[in-house]
């Protein structure tokens, strides 16, 4: 059986849609706002924009930023509870689109609520997703400066990288069975970004489950394992499970990271700073060594001012 903190990992990464926004581009946030985000990604977004303190209601799976977390809880992602949406007097319900709950989404449209679905399945779609959002809530222009800036973080590390030789690596997101990171997801970008090549490049999913006698078969030099965020584990150079391999390069270099889901596996506008610790992970020799802290949950960045 899946455990819970694979499942809650999972259920993150897979938060998905795309948002229908005007492309207007200011400054002021809409007046009268009154947000509910389900999405993690969307709560980070809406954090970086300046908006949190027009959210009034959170989703299950929503930590960041953390002065949402005081705020009433209404539900899983795919099963929002109506009654309390209504009850805050949301204007906006800012989700990721799923067939799941595409019935409630349609009932708070009927009601009059601006149901906003961003894509976050790809990093270019995360990219989009936040000028899009910016637009409909009136920070477009905080939105395309945060987009700026993501991009020319990922630029650096791509520029810094060229020409080292690629390491093979494993990003795992559960065990037990194994799930990885695969083709299409942001973390496939970013591995690629920070001069790596995912070894689950070929697989039909952006998450798939994978045949572990597979994985080992491809000799990871890099394995990142995200797989289990219980409160106390030691982060950083751990070989864990991991370790009854001894002939996979990743275990006998000590190259084995064991790395809080958060700090790396929610699209949002802690990309550019993924991208540089991804960096420092797949190519320490160039970007330096990655620390314990920088494996965990992440530290609430400053608002986007511009």
């Amino acid at each position: 059986m899946m455990a819970k903190s694979t499942r809650l990992v999972l259920a993150s990464l897979l938060l998905v849609g795309a948002a229908c926004a005007r492309q207007e581009s200011t400054s002021a946030p809409a007046p009268g706002l009154r947000i509910v985000v389900m999405a993690p990604s969307a709560a980070e977004m809406l954090g970086a924009l300046g908006l949190s303190e027009q959210v009034v209601g959170i989703g299950d799976f929503v930590s960041e930023p953390r002065q949402l977390a005081k705020l009433p809880r209404i539900g899983a992602f795919d099963a929002p509870n109506l009654e309390s949406v209504l009850a805050l007097h949301a204007t906006h319900f800012v989700t990721a689109r799923q067939v799941a709950g595409s019935a409630s989404l349609a009932k708070l449209r009927a009601l009059g609520i601006q149901v906003i679905e961003l894509d976050t399945s790809t990093f270019d779609g995360t990219l989009l997703a936040m000028k899009s959002l910016g637009a409909e809530l009136g920070a477009g222009d905080r939105a395309a400066a945060l987009v700026h800036t993501i991009e020319n973080q990922v630029a650096e590390v791509r520029r810094r990288s060229l020409g080292a030789l690629r390491k093979r690596v494993l990003f795992a997101v559960g065990r037990e069975p194994l799930y990885v990171a695969g083709p299409g997801s942001h973390i496939d970008a970013l591995i690629r970004a920070a001069g790596g090549e995912n070894i689950a490049a070929d697989a039909t999913s952006p998450y798939p489950q994978v045949s572990l006698e597979a994985m080992l078969a491809r000799r990871p030099e890099v394995i990142l394992d995200s797989a289990d965020n219980r409160p106390g584990l030691p982060l950083g150079r751990e070989l864990g499970a991991w370790a009854q391999w001894p002939f996979l390069p990743a275990v006998a270099e000590r190259r084995v990271y064991a790395l809080d889901p958060a700090c790396i596996s929610v699209p949002g506008p802690r990309l550019g700073e993924m991208a540089q610790l991804m960096a420092k992970l797949v190519h320490p020799e160039i970007f330096g060594e990655a620390t314990a802290e920088e494996l965990g949950p992440p530290r609430e960045a400053s608002p986007v001012t511009r």
